[in-house]
């Protein structure tokens, strides 16, 4: 029975998770405007946050991963930063997320160049795990697919003059959303992983 109830069990979690994601998704519906300190924006942060905190936890855990957890979790850091574009416009100058992007940046070059040969041997193992499949999809989701279907030009085309740039906005921030939300599930998996696996890489 426990290899079905464990799929089972996190069918059921991930699936919450999802359904959490509709709440600040209904909340800016309800708002009908778009802006950066609305809950989706809130709530992308937050998962952001939460992913890197969950990278740098797993380093606890394993000795035999850190090198890939690591860059991953600066990686993450570097989008959580962007997330943060309009405090940083506001507060400090416009575009003034990018040097902390370009530092962290130059932190994963760093790392990739004294550990090339071990994060290669990391991903070879990692690279078989639900985790990875999820993340190479999220990342994927997030970076293709959202950008694609948020291309204004889909949206004045099938509003045409009645276009409504919230409609556009809340409609991509929430695919957004979602794949953040689903590489925080990657990221869950892989921190499962590595805190149980003992090969050596």
């Amino acid at each position: 029975m426990k290899p079905v109830i464990l799929p089972l069990a996190r069918l059921l979690i991930y699936s919450l998770l999802m359904f959490l994601c509709t709440i600040p998704m209904e909340a800016d519906f309800k708002i009908g405007e778009a802006n950066e300190t609305n809950a989706i924006e809130f709530a992308q942060q937050s998962l952001l946050f939460i992913t890197v905190l969950v990278g740098f936890m797993s380093l606890v855990y394993t000795k035999h991963f850190k090198s890939f957890m690591v860059s991953f979790s600066l990686f993450i850091a570097m989008h959580l930063v962007r997330e943060f574009d309009a405090w940083f416009d506001s507060h400090i100058f416009n575009l003034g997320w990018e040097p902390y992007v370009i530092l962290l940046l130059a932190l994963i070059f760093i790392i990739l160049f004294k550990h090339f040969k071990s994060i290669v041997n990391q991903i070879k193992v990692l690279r078989k795990t639900t985790g990875f499949g999820i993340l190479l999809v999220s990342l994927a989701n997030l970076h293709v697919f959202t950008r694609l279907y948020g291309k204004p030009s889909n949206w004045h085309n099938i509003m045409g003059d009645k276009y409504l740039y919230s409609v556009e906005r809340i409609s991509e921030e929430s695919v957004e959303l979602i794949a953040y939300m689903m590489i925080l599930i990657a990221t869950i998996e892989l921190f499962i992983f590595v805190r149980k696996d003992k090969l050596m890489v």
